[in-house]
C-alpha cells in the first residue's frame, strides 16, 4: 500500500501538475486521519472493555458489602431483642417485688450489659471511591449507592448513637449487692434493689 502511494506521489511530482498533486496530498492526509480515528476507536473500545471489568468488580464488592451490613444488622437486632427481653424480665421482678430465682442470674447480667458499638463495613464503597464514581455507567445505581453511604448511613448512625445509652458502671456502685461470675449477676439482697432508682435507671 505504502509502495503504491510512493509511486503515485513520484509520478505526480514528475508530471508537475500542482492540482493533481494537491488532490493526492489531501487524499493521503484523509487516509492518515481515518487511520488515526480507527486506532483511537479501537483504543477507546479496549479501554471501555477494561472499565466494564472494573465496574463488575466494584459492583460485586458493593454487593458483598451490603450482605455484610445486613448480617451485622441482623446480629445486632438479635442481641438487642435479647437485651430488651432480659431488661423486661428484670424490671418486672423489681416492679412487682417478686422473689429472686437462680434462673434470673443470666437476665440480670444481660440487662445491664452495655450496648456494643455497631460497626458497618464500607469496604465496597471505599473501593468505588478509589476507582472513581464514573466507573458505574448506570447513573441511578451510582446515585443510590453514593446517597446511601454519604447521607443515609451517617444520619442513621447519628440517630443510632443518640439512643445508645452510655455504660453506667453500676456494679462498682453496687459491689456489696451483687456477686458477679461469667454471664451471671447474682443479687446478694434482692430487697435492696426494689427501691434502688440508680439500678432501675
Amino acid at each position: 500500500m505504502f509502495i503504491l502511494l510512493r509511486k503515485i506521489r513520484k509520478s505526480l511530482i514528475e508530471s508537475s501538475s500542482f492540482r493533481k498533486y494537491t488532490f493526492y496530498a489531501i487524499g493521503e492526509i484523509t487516509l492518515v486521519v481515518i487511520g488515526i480515528l480507527i486506532a483511537l476507536q479501537i483504543n477507546n473500545w479496549s479501554e471501555w472493555k477494561k472499565d466494564r471489568v472494573k465496574e463488575r468488580e466494584v459492583i460485586m464488592s458493593l454487593s458483598e458489602n451490603f450482605e455484610m451490613i445486613i448480617k451485622s444488622l441482623e446480629t445486632d437486632t438479635i442481641a438487642l431483642l435479647r437485651f430488651n427481653e432480659s431488661s423486661k424480665i428484670v424490671l418486672n421482678i423489681l416492679d412487682y417485688r417478686l422473689p429472686y430465682e437462680d434462673s434470673l442470674a443470666n437476665h440480670f447480667h444481660i440487662a445491664r450489659v452495655p450496648k456494643i458499638q455497631l460497626t458497618l463495613s464500607q469496604s465496597g464503597y471505599e473501593q468505588l471511591k478509589n476507582v472513581g464514581f464514573d466507573i458505574i455507567v448506570n447513573k441511578e445505581v451510582k446515585d443510590e449507592v453514593v446517597d446511601y453511604f454519604e447521607s443515609t448511613l451517617p444520619n442513621w448512625f447519628t440517630n443510632y448513637e443518640s439512643v445508645n445509652y452510655p455504660y453506667v458502671p453500676f456494679i462498682d456502685h453496687h459491689v456489696p449487692l451483687f456477686r458477679y461470675t461469667r454471664d451471671k449477676l447474682v443479687p446478694n439482697e434482692i430487697l435492696a434493689l426494689y427501691d434502688d432508682e440508680y439500678f432501675i435507671g
